[in-house]
């Protein structure tokens, strides 16, 4: 950073803080993020996915843990917040179309990132939204994610689109959501030759039970 932008900074804070001096309310925090250039759809992702991380570290918990118990407990955890509806929730909720388009690829580790989106648009698939705006961008970004990644991540084949095989299964899996209630396929090994015996189904082809309701 050269000298020019930190006057300009320097003089940008203190404008700040008598604004807030003179009682006037100020979005400390937007305002800041403007100045350091961190106004990226990017940087509130990952302030968000840290924020639900910290949430789950009791303090007490940062005291007992080694560093590396400390790390390991903060990836299990960040694990769990993306496999959660996080991902889906952000970027329905908490963002435009125009942030999405315009995301940074630079600020967040472009896994964690290819996961976040992937994350997200299954959820925009189970809720009846594959072809909202921000699904199908997230959609492009996926791929675009996946080209760069496609080295060091195992996709099977250039051609693989995993957006798309999970929306063709959507009613596959509906299906066995069902299946306790209404036996028309197994939840073992995906069987239509499911029979009624009592209280359970039996599958014809694998000879597994599965209780009803």
């Amino acid at each position: 950073m050269n000298e020019f932008n930190i006057e300009q900074h320097e003089k940008a804070l203190k404008e700040m803080n008598q604004r807030i001096l003179n009682g006037e309310r100020v979005d400390v925090q937007n305002e800041i993020a403007m100045l350091l250039g961190e106004t990226n759809l990017a940087y509130k992702l990952q302030e968000r996915l840290t924020q639900q991380i910290n949430q789950q570290i009791s303090p007490k918990a940062r005291e007992r843990l080694s560093s590396r118990q400390y790390l390991m407990r903060r990836e299990a955890i960040e694990e769990d917040v993306i496999r959660s509806g996080f991902p889906y929730a952000f970027f329905n909720e908490e963002c435009i179309v125009e942030e999405i388009r315009d995301i940074r690829l630079d600020v967040l580790d472009k896994k964690t990132l290819m996961w976040l989106v992937i994350e997200a648009l299954k959820g925009f698939v189970d809720s009846e939204l594959a072809d909202n705006p921000k699904a199908v961008l997230l959609h492009g970004l996926y791929l675009q994610l996946r080209n760069e990644l496609k080295a060091i991540l195992p996709f099977q084949s250039d051609c693989e689109d995993g957006f798309i095989e999970y929306l063709a299964s959507k009613d596959e899996r509906t299906e066995l959501e069902g299946a306790r209630e209404s036996g028309s396929i197994c939840i073992v090994c995906g069987s239509h030759a499911v029979s009624s015996k009592g209280a359970e189904w039996v599958c014809r082809d694998c000879g597994k039970r599965f209780r009803k309701h």
